[in-house]
């Protein structure tokens, strides 16, 4: 075993120190104790080794992963500016929603039983409430839609 060790040990060290040198020259000596190698003769009845060593010039092939790359930067800012898009419509939708809900809660009011006097009064102050809140969501709905046309342009930009 333990000569194995060394011979393993002589082996790399010869292959490491000899990588300028294109051949190096070890000898193996057996002995009572076991097998030896070792950069000297050990004994008369050492055998010489030669060790070649080769510096492999084959490389694989150049492969330019930029381009790989880049088209998947530019995949995932497109997914995330559709993501971002998606959340846009979604908001305009729930907007929506939030206005005619609160056009229906003021409708609701007037079809309570009133009297005339009654009718009219709150009539107006549903107009006037409904006005409120069709300018706030046209506010609303011009905004998000500036932010959806932003963001379909720059995924128009990306898009190949």
């Amino acid at each position: 075993m333990f000569s194995v060790i060394n011979l393993i040990i002589t082996v790399c060290i010869l292959c490491f120190s000899s990588l300028a040198l294109a051949q190096t020259t070890y000898f193996k000596c057996v002995t009572p104790k076991g097998t030896t190698f070792s950069q000297f003769p050990c004994s008369d009845n050492a055998t010489s080794h030669t060790i070649t060593a080769t510096e492999p010039k084959q490389t694989g092939k150049e492969i330019n992963y930029t381009k790989q790359l880049n088209e998947l930067e530019r995949d995932t800012i497109i997914s995330n500016l559709e993501a971002e898009l998606r959340s846009n419509q979604h908001k305009l939708a729930i907007l929506l929603r939030e206005k005619d809900r609160a056009d229906f809660k003021q409708q609701q009011r007037l079809n309570h039983i009133l009297s005339a006097d009654d009718k009219k009064r709150i009539s107006k102050d549903i107009r006037n409430t409904q006005k409120k809140l069709d300018k706030q969501y046209k506010k609303d709905k011009a905004l998000i839609e500036k932010r959806i046309k932003k963001l379909q342009k720059k995924i128009d930009a990306y898009q190949p």
